[in-house]
């Protein structure tokens, strides 16, 4: 698919993921908990399809979630793309001959974005009860995210390589 042609579907379908999350996402809860849909579609482009595009995504649902979140524009964007990087360390090699290593990048990733999301949310002077939201929040979708991904992960193995152009 060419960049550009990448870039105009990813856009609307990332908006459409959005919205799903936040309609449908407090229906999927378990405990309080949603599935954050949009980290792990990141987290599984990336693993298939590389770090390069999953930047892109990661960049273009973070300011959907932000959008739909009411939170600081950018911050879900630069901790998506912080997962996106822990996930690219699972492409291709790693990914295609062990089936738990996209579960281990749904938790290494998850990890890595609420992280991320609450240190933008330090750094902008939102005081957070910090044990209370590990607790509550942040080990729960660790384990929710990590179960969809192993959940996909044999859906994930049946996408076909990816060919290299040029």
């Amino acid at each position: 698919m060419s960049r550009s042609l990448f870039v105009y579907v990813m856009i609307p379908f990332l908006g459409f993921l959005a919205v799903i999350q936040t309609v449908v996402g407090p229906r999927l809860s378990i405990l309080n908990v949603r599935p954050d849909l949009i980290l792990v579609f990141v987290i599984a482009w990336t693993l298939v399809y590389g770090p390069r595009q999953g930047l892109v995504l990661a960049f273009i649902g973070g300011l959907w979630m932000d959008i739909f979140s009411g939170g600081p524009m950018g911050g879900s964007s630069l901790a998506l793309m912080i997962a996106a990087v822990i996930a690219g360390v699972g492409h291709q090699a790693l990914f295609r001959s062990n089936l738990i290593v996209p579960t281990l990048v749904g938790v290494a990733g998850t990890l890595g974005y609420a992280a991320a999301y609450l240190a933008v949310l330090a750094a902008i002077g939102h005081d957070l009860p910090w044990q209370n939201t590990v607790e509550r929040l942040v080990l729960p979708e660790v384990l929710y995210n990590g179960a969809l991904m192993l959940i996909l992960t044999p859906l994930l193995n049946r996408i076909p390589e990816p060919r290299e152009v040029g």
